[in-house]
This record gives C-alpha cells, structure tokens and sequence, in this order.
C-alpha cells in the first residue's frame, strides 16, 4: 500500500541535489524510483529524464567519476555505474531523453500508471514529499495506493510488446494485482511477444521465475494465452491425459509442480531444517535468484515431450522416452531464448533425469552402488534435480494432506513403516518422497565430506617403477 506521501531517503537526495548542481537543463525523476519509494520498498537506481540525455549523461560521468555506458544511442538512454557503489544505496543512474517533447508527452508513452509519475529535481528536496508535488497526469500514484497495476494507454503494450510479459514481472515483484481490462488487452496482443528479441524476454521471464509465489502469475499468464505464446510447445500438454490429470491434463500437472518446487524453496528451512544451509548456499554459488528461475523452468518444461511420446499400452497410457526426449525439446527451446550454455545443460539434465529417483524408489532397498551412480551421473545438477522431482511427486497429493505428511515423507525409508498409509497412490507418493528426502541428505554427507588423501602420485611411480615421464605414467 502506498503512503499518503512518499519518503526520499538521504542519500537518494544527496545524489539528486549534485545531479541538479550540475545539470544545464530540466532534468525529472522519473518510473521505478519513484514506484518503489511510493511504497517504501529501497531502490539502488536512479531514473532520470531530460531533453539532452547525452549532455547530462556527460556531466554526470564527470562528476561523479562514474563509469558511463550506452545503452541505446538511438534513443539516448545511457547508464552510469557509480564508483565505490558496494558500499552506497545507490549503485547507478539511468539518464533517458524525454519520449516526446515535453515531460507530460513522455509519461503519455510509458508502459504502466504506476511507471508514468514524475518528479522535478531542485536544489533541495525534502524527506518526504506530498503526492501532489508529483507530476502524475495517468493517476500512478493512487492505483499504487490501490495496489493495481494498469495500463489505460493500451497502445503503449503494442509498442514495445514485452511490456505483455513485464507487467507479470513487476506486478509479482510488488505484489500488485493486475487490472482486468489490462488482463484482457494482454490477452488480445498474446502473440505479439515474439516481436521482441529473445535475450530481453528471458531476463523478464527469469526475473518473474525468481520470484516467491511465481506459479500463481503463471496460471494467470496462461489464462492470458500468453504463457503458451512464450512457450508453444507446451499447448499440445492441455489436452492430453485429461483422463488421469483432470481438466487441462498435462499442463494443469505441470503448473501444479511449479507450484510445488516454489513452495519447497520458499519453506526450506521448515521441510527440511537439517539441509536448508546447505541447499540454500548451493543455490547461491550456483547464482542465486536466477538459479532458483532456472529451477522453475525446468519444472515448467520437465513433460513437455508427454503429448508427443503418449501411447495406450494394455488400457493405461504411457509416455516412454518422454525424458529423453524432453531433455532435447528443452535445450531447443532454451537455444531459442538465449539461455547460456549452463542454463541449458542444467536445464536438459533435470529434465532428463527427472524420472531416476521414481525409478530408485521402485527398485527396492536404495543401494550405495545406485546411490554412487546417481550422483556421478548427475554432479552439480543433483541437489536441483531432487528439487524439481520433490516437486513432481509431492503435486500427486493435496497440499493439505502433504502438509500433514510432511514428517513422514522427509522421514528415512528404512525406519518408516508405511503399511497403514492408505490409499495406495498416498504411500507411493510418501515412499517417493522418502527416496528423495534420502538422496538430498546423502548429498549433503558428500559434499561436506573430506576430499581423500592421495596415495600416489606420478613421481612416486617413476621413482618405484624406474620409468622415465610419459604417457605411460599418466
């Protein structure tokens, strides 16, 4: 909820007082600085607009001793990266020139109500500033009071359509809720999100996958037509195995594990208060934030091969290969969106090797050569691979019953007696999740274990052997 008014923090002001003193001209502060300080969340930018970016953008280099970079020289939007920003607030500052010939045009064109509110810089502003000392002509300030996000100029989505996938983004950042007439105008310009390049809608679709909650935008995006527009592949997922999944068959599965791995990253620490620091300083050396997006993806892509590999065997329907197949439609749709090369072959093996510790838990008593296989094959990509499974076999039980399981299920399969679990499928699940829960705990054992000393090395041998270097030593 946003405050009657909004609070400027000091050294915000510090560096807005220097941008005046040096400024030749008009400059505004402008979109998510002012967003985010309407709702008293901290912001490390500063975005500024003025007519002359690339003279403003010039002083500023200069007086701050900051390195600037271009952004887009064709319409003038410049960054600069302050020096010595670890130990500062603000870490750089965005100079754009004005969308228009005036600064009431330039709000006209932007994305969202809540981006289209501006600020004049003088030279000296207070603490906290009333809303009418705000240039806010689309109404920004009272739909953030509201916590809506809205776009009335819908003309502005067609534009520059990843503002079609943004308004997920910065809705789930902020929790706002999105307006209906903007759902629907989302929903009408679905395909248009192929229009931009495929770098800039995966670092808005990372950003929404890094967010807590993000399986509920999800849905909604797919409800908009525009998350199977991003992902065409997972369209042919809706009407297969409706028999056994419920409406929306394997997709509605689908976004049923998302929501699942995203409620196991989110309660680390209560499911699993022996493993969370470890997981938790895995998924920070891995990249944080994006590795838990990345996570989601995999999730998200995990059965895309179902529909194509479904067949009737005996009456029950099968999806043979549908993870090895899967694994390759998954790196041909992350090539596709530029993911790195060890996004995509993180990506590829989760999905690949989704279906392993299903296939352990079936095979009887986990043996240590399974164990040792499973984590060779796997490596790095292990802990993230039992998330997403955890994901997988917790979405065949209501939240409400897993919740009451939760013990049990993370609970050592060869101290649990599971005979009074009823239905069947209940106990499958449970004993799935106890494969899962064990292989998580042997991972943690591994990783903390003492690397072993070596008992040899070349010069020994040459000096045993009387050999001379060589590829025979090696």
């Amino acid at each position: 909820m946003a405050a009657r008014r909004v609070r400027l923090a000091a050294e915000a002001r510090e560096v807005m007082a220097k941008v005046y003193a040096c400024a030749k001209q008009p400059v505004w502060l402008v979109g998510g600085s002012i967003r985010d300080a309407a709702l008293g969340r901290p912001f490390a930018d500063l975005d500024l607009a003025c007519a002359d970016a690339r003279a403003l953008a010039a002083q500023l280099a200069r007086s701050f001793k900051g390195t600037l970079v271009t952004l887009d020289e064709a319409n003038a939007v410049y960054r600069l990266v302050l020096m010595s920003a670890r130990a500062k607030a603000i870490k750089q500052i965005d100079i754009a020139g004005l969308q228009g010939k005036t600064i009431v045009e330039d709000l006209a064109r932007r994305d969202f109500t809540v981006n289209a509110v501006a600020l004049e810089l003088t030279k000296e502003l207070p603490p906290s500033l009333p809303a009418t000392a705000f240039l806010d002509p689309r109404g920004g300030l009272k739909d953030l009071a509201a916590g809506i996000l809205r776009a009335d100029i819908e003309d502005n989505l067609s534009d520059d359509p990843l503002r079609l996938l943004r308004a997920f983004r910065i809705a789930a950042q902020l929790g706002l809720s999105i307006e209906q007439k903007t759902l629907k105008a989302i929903s009408r310009r679905k395909k248009l999100i192929s229009v931009p390049a495929s770098e800039r809608v995966t670092a808005e679709l990372l950003m929404l996958l890094a967010v807590p909650g993000v399986p509920a935008w999800l849905g909604l995006m797919d409800e908009c037509g525009l998350l199977t527009a991003i992902f065409p592949e997972l369209e042919p997922s809706r009407r297969c195995a409706e028999d056994y999944y419920g409406p929306g068959g394997v997709l509605k599965h689908t976004l049923d594990v998302c929501a699942r791995v995203d409620f196991l990253l989110t309660n680390l620490r209560a499911i699993y208060p022996g493993l969370a620091a470890d997981l938790h300083a895995h998924i920070t050396a891995r990249g944080g934030p994006p590795f838990r997006a990345l996570l989601l993806l995999s999730a998200l892509l995990h059965d895309v091969a179902k529909p194509a590999t479904a067949k009737k065997i005996d009456g029950r329907l099968r999806f043979f290969e549908h993870d090895t197949k899967g694994a390759a439609a998954t790196e041909k749709i992350l090539r596709r969106l530029r993911l790195s090369r060890d996004q995509i072959d993180t990506a590829s093996a989760v999905v690949r090797h989704h279906l392993r510790p299903g296939h352990l838990a079936a095979g009887g008593p986990l043996t240590e050569r399974a164990v040792y296989r499973f984590f060779r094959d796997l490596g790095p990509d292990a802990p993230g691979l039992l998330i997403v499974c955890w994901g997988d076999h917790s979405s065949y039980m209501p939240e409400a019953r897993l919740k009451r399981l939760l013990k049990t299920a993370t609970a050592d399969s060869k101290r649990s007696d599971l005979t009074r679990l009823k239905p069947e499928d209940a106990r499958k699940t449970v004993h799935h999740l106890q494969i899962v829960s064990t292989l998580l705990r042997r991972w943690r054992d591994l990783s903390r274990a003492p690397a072993p000393e070596r008992l040899l090395d070349g010069r020994d041998i040459m000096k045993a052997l009387k050999l001379p270097p060589g590829p025979r030593i090696g």
